[in-house]
């Protein structure tokens, strides 16, 4: 069905991008785009097209796209870009997109706003020169993957950055993350008539999706055992009822893995270690958790066991199970609630109205979040909304 209006979950974000004083800001912003095409995000884009915003690129997010929601955004007149993962990371195609998008700016005026999943303009925007930043408002970045891309390159990055990843809105999001990813496993296991109960399951990296992941298993009956790099994470773990250990020793009884470290969960010399069958399920925002590319190549053997789950039998006679090629594996589900992304999309909306009307100036080379004014904000409007009494 097309997205209308009038039937949206979105609705803190559409009373903010009808108050007047931001349609204004909107009005002349000019949005390159790199997000998950789903229909919560044409959703929002549709918003802010509704409000005059010019969505000037709108790229999609890899292995997270909805294939009819992709043509419905193309009819309404906007160009669905597609690129692999190694094209948005080498230097080249990002870098002259900004480049045609500043040369725009140059000639209307309009500001240029990059609103993205993944930090994939972070090294591009690290390259350009201070003349060229100036035409640049800022960045709103939704992932942790992508904040700690940012982060390290932030003393380098000319124009403003803020980041949701870490904020209170982001946690609530988390814990639909964890329960969804548990349940796809879940899914294409009962399609192989298997059961996830009982099981012994490791979840890797602690942090906002992690610690969601490990509740949604304990629900729904595995052993669960944790382990983060950061020790003061394992020690929240054992306080929150999880066997904690070395990771050799939890991967040795591990039957399933679930990564969600932003970042390399498992290299290869840890998946030959690991326990015969085990399956890996990555909850990260790319598909970096497991070292796939490198288990492909020193796999003797590869098959499809499902749709979903590839099979990789090893030299030490080992079976490595990968379920959606070590891509997320929660977008095998249809996506989270909308009005719990209301929440999500509220805060970068309001992110960008700092950064347009750049009241207070926010200097390059701060990560920067909300103000806790603005989610109590967006907090008190959603409620309004959803908590009818």
């Amino acid at each position: 069905m097309p997205y209308h209006l009038e039937h949206t979950q979105l609705r803190v974000v559409l009373k903010y991008t009808r108050q007047p004083r931001n349609r204004v800001s909107l009005k002349n912003a000019r949005f390159i785009i790199l997000e998950h095409i789903l229909t919560t995000t044409e959703g929002f884009v549709t918003h802010l097209c509704e409000a005059g915003a010019e969505v000037f690129s709108l790229l999609a997010k890899p292995y997270s796209i909805d294939e009819e929601v992709a043509q419905r955004m193309e009819k309404s007149g906007l160009s669905v870009i597609r690129k692999s993962y190694k094209e948005l990371d080498e230097p080249g195609f990002l870098d002259e997109l900004l480049a045609t998008a500043i040369e725009k700016t140059k000639h209307d005026g309009k500001q240029i706003v990059i609103l993205e999943v993944g930090g994939y303009f972070a090294a591009p925007l690290s390259r350009i020169s201070l003349e060229a930043a100036q035409f640049i408002s800022g960045v709103v970045e939704d992932t942790t993957f992508g904040h700690n891309r940012y982060a390290k390159l932030i003393d380098k990055i000319p124009v403003p950055v803020f980041s949701v990843a870490r904020s209170a809105l982001k946690e609530i999001e988390a814990r639909y993350v964890g329960i969804d990813a548990v349940a796809a496993v879940e899914f294409v296991l009962r399609d192989l008539g298997v059961s996830i109960s009982g099981r012994n399951a490791l979840v890797i990296g602690y942090g906002m999706i992690g610690s969601n992941v490990a509740r949604a298993l304990r629900r729904h009956d595995l052993n669960v055992s944790v382990y983060d790099k950061h020790d003061y994470k394992n020690l929240r773990a054992f306080v929150d009822g999880f066997s904690v250990n070395s990771k050799r020793k939890l991967i040795e009884n591990a039957d399933i893995v679930f990564a969600a470290t932003a970042d390399c969960a498992l290299a290869w010399p840890e998946i030959e270690e690991s326990k015969d069958n085990v399956i890996l399920a990555s909850v990260g925002s790319r598909d970096s958790e497991f070292e796939v590319a490198v288990l492909k190549e020193q796999a003797l053997a590869e098959s499809s066991i499902s749709k979903h789950i590839k099979k990789y039998i090893l030299s030490n006679s080992k079976s490595i199970m990968v379920v959606r090629d070590g891509t997320a594996v929660n977008f095998l589900l249809p996506s989270l609630p909308v009005e719990i992304l209301d929440l999500v999309f509220s805060e970068i909306l309001l992110c960008v109205m700092l950064l347009l009307k750049r009241q207070p100036v926010y200097p390059p080379g701060t990560l920067y979040v909300a103000p806790d004014t603005y989610l109590n904000s967006i907090s008190e409007d959603w409620l309004r909304i959803v908590n009818v009494q």
